[in-house]
């Protein structure tokens, strides 16, 4: 499966927006599931980089065609970051949910959770 390169900063540019939103030190390599989605997706530091100049509405529009798939890893990762948190607000949750409807992945925060949980 190869990734356009515009569906990659996509990617990017949610992620760096959710971990924006943590607003603690975290390295989104420490996620157990971004390897998988980095080297599935072709990621690279340039599609960062290129991510911080793109609105997180047009990535969520472009995200909406990507691979079920990806659409998994990616709310795996996502999940990964707001677990890093003891207790994860009802408003993170209502974020997460709200992202996965949007890019037409819908998948509540406590069924990703579990999967997260039994892999």
């Amino acid at each position: 499966m190869e990734f356009k390169e515009t569906e990659r900063i996509a990617i990017c540019r949610v992620l760096l927006d959710i971990m924006a939103d943590m607003g603690v030190d975290f390295s989104i390599t420490d996620s157990r599931h971004y390897q998988s989605l980095k080297e599935k997706s072709g990621l690279t530091e340039q599609d960062f980089e290129a991510a911080r100049s793109v609105s997180v509405l047009v990535s969520i529009v472009t995200l909406k065609n990507i691979h079920y798939n990806m659409k998994m890893l990616l709310a795996l990762t996502v999940c990964d970051i707001y677990s890093e948190c003891i207790n994860i607000s009802f408003n993170r949750r209502a974020t997460f949910e709200t992202l996965m409807n949007a890019i037409e992945w819908p998948i509540s925060f406590s069924e990703i959770q579990t999967i997260s949980r039994t892999e």
